[in-house]
């Protein structure tokens, strides 16, 4: 890239990808013509703003006396995108300085304001005409969304109302590489399926559009299914010059500002930039002001994007796994584990976006990631397969997002990642060819530990991490179950609670009743007493609620007395 140009250098990716990758429009008009535009909604005043900006194609002034300016006059109607009813207008005056760009902003007022939201993603359409001395020199139409979004304390509020952001991320740039990549990310069938019906199979409501923005259908189809989108500049690491930052980072916001579903301009990814955080970013809130911005790891930003990666192997070689664990003991599954240098997100007064977590990546065969050979090869073999690689990651990443969802205070949890480039650093959900996003066992347990309402145990692993002290047989074991709720009212339910020994065998069934305060959670302690037989159970716990039938389980796995080459059922889910 030249070195002004604004960008990232991701060194996940192995090329810069020149090129036109999104739509290319071929358009006429008149001397006059609609370059962009922006509708921004004030949901309080059931009104929306318009900010038009118009490029003049008359010759610039060449003589003393001679004409710079021409009157125009801009038309603005707002209507129903279901039913075409027109629920808004107005008409600006103005003139337009020749061979040049000239701003106008005008507010215009909707009758019946219907609100978009994930659960009712209502659209409007704006259409937009400019005239020349009484004649249509351009149209411009496009769609937009009446929503507020914005913080309260640590929370996010829709409409007015607390949201917890619960979802994942997708680095197209990066999947861009990928083999098989092709024409899928034109696909709007393809394209659909990942952003609209697996979010709603796991309960996700959020995604992060991940160093580097997509095409812009994507944004559509997150609008027309009420996908909220914290949509992140190709920002990372450290290049560009600050005028062209400025440039590009301004046409980035007219260019995505009228989707709905982008509620988060992320202007930097785990990294600093004074002249972005503190100069450029206030200078972009004041052309939308309608948005949270994300300054990666600025100071003052009104949000953080915080990333506890908790590896306890990591890029640590097998041979020095025992003794880094030993002294950096990490208790997978305990509910309130906050150690580990990850307590600065308790304490932070901005609200706290957790979008990358894990360290667990997989390729699509199953096979370890670059980042992640050494963490695999030690917690289930070199010679592993690839049921028992995936059968850890949806483990792992499953009680890690128990741990994070259980602390309230954070504003959302976004797991990393649902696409990226195959055979990489890190690694996507998916099993096969990608064409037909086959998910593994991981994006199926997500179901359960994202689930709006949901009940955890709250207990250490001790299948993975052996150096933990079994329980006694036949001894009491005395946990907490921890019961979250992220909807608005309080919910209650019923929590099954049962323990299978190695073969899948019931030896434990226990059943108690939990009520969920709304957006809070609660604890529910309980007691067992363990079987007598030495050897390794999968503690687990069904949770429903009157008129659902469908199940939320969480899982634990212990060990009951000493022994070696312990077996354990794997639960499919």
């Amino acid at each position: 890239l030249p070195s002004e140009a604004a960008g990232g250098t991701d060194k996940e990716k192995e090329h810069y990808l020149p090129g036109i990758w999104d739509d290319v429009t071929l358009k006429f008009s008149g001397k006059l013509y609609i370059q962009r535009a922006l509708i921004l909604p004030d949901v309080n005043k059931s009104m929306v703003t318009a900010k038009v900006m118009v490029r003049s194609l008359y010759p610039s002034q060449l003589f003393y006396g001679s004409t710079m300016y021409d009157s125009c006059k801009i038309q603005i109607g707002i209507f129903r995108k279901d039913n075409n009813e027109k629920v808004g207008s107005a008409t600006i005056s103005g003139n337009t300085k020749r061979d040049n760009l000239t701003y106008f902003e005008t507010p215009v007022t909707i009758s019946n304001p219907q609100l978009w939201s994930p659960d009712k993603p209502f659209l409007y359409t704006a259409k937009i005409s400019i005239y020349d001395n009484n004649k249509i020199s351009d149209t411009y139409v496009d769609d937009f969304g009446l929503r507020n979004f914005e913080i309260k304390g640590k929370h996010f509020f829709l409409n007015g109302e607390k949201i917890y952001l619960r979802g994942t991320n997708i680095t197209l740039q990066r999947f861009f590489e990928d083999p098989e990549c092709g024409n899928l990310a034109w696909d709007r069938k393809w394209v659909t399926k990942l952003l609209s019906e697996i979010p709603k199979k796991t309960h996700w409501n959020s995604m992060r559009i991940c160093v580097g923005v997509v095409p812009d259908f994507w944004y559509d189809i997150a609008d027309s299914c009420g996908l909220l989108l914290q949509n992140e500049w190709f920002y990372w690491q450290n290049h560009g010059w600050d005028e062209q930052i400025r440039n590009e980072y301004t046409n980035w916001v007219w260019s995505d500002g009228n989707h709905p579903s982008i509620v988060i301009w992320d202007g930097i990814n785990e990294n600093k930039n004074e002249y972005i955080g503190n100069k450029l970013i206030p200078e972009l809130k004041k052309l939308d002001p309608t948005r949270i911005w994300d300054a990666g790891y600025m100071v003052n930003d009104e949000m953080d994007e915080p990333h506890p990666y908790r590896r306890p192997v990591g890029l640590f070689k097998p041979h020095d796994a025992d003794k880094h664990i030993k002294e950096n003991p990490y208790h997978l599954g305990k509910i309130d584990n906050w150690s580990q240098g990850h307590g600065q997100i308790l304490d932070a007064k901005s609200a706290q976006l957790v979008n990358e977590y894990g360290w667990i990546w997989l390729w699509r065969d199953g096979s370890p990631s670059k980042l992640t050979k050494n963490s695999f090869d030690y917690f289930v073999g070199e010679n592993a397969t690839p049921d028992q690689r995936w059968e850890l990651q949806a483990y792992w990443l499953q009680l890690e997002t128990e741990w994070l969802r259980s602390e309230r205070s954070i504003a959302g949890v976004l797991s990393f990642c649902l696409l990226t480039n195959n055979y990489g650093y890190t690694g996507d959900y998916f099993t096969g060819n990608i064409k037909y996003l086959n998910p593994t066992i991981t994006l199926k347990w997500f179901q359960h530990c994202f689930s709006p309402t949901a009940v955890f145990i709250d207990l250490a692993d001790q299948r993975y991490f052996w150096h933990t002290k079994p329980y006694v047989p036949n001894s009491e074991l005395n946990f907490n179950l921890v019961g979250i709720n992220d909807l608005n009212a309080s919910k209650t339910g019923e929590v099954k609670i049962k323990l299978l020994d190695g073969s899948g065998k019931e030896v434990i069934d226990k059943t108690v009743n939990i009520e969920i305060p709304a957006f809070n959670k609660i604890y529910s302690p309980v007691s067992l007493t363990l079987p007598n037989i030495v050897g390794g159970y999968l503690l687990l716990t069904e949770f429903t609620t009157p008129n659902n039938t469908e199940k939320v389980i969480s899982r634990r796995y212990i060990r009951v007395g000493d022994g070696d080459n312990f077996k354990y059922f794997d639960l499919k889910p």
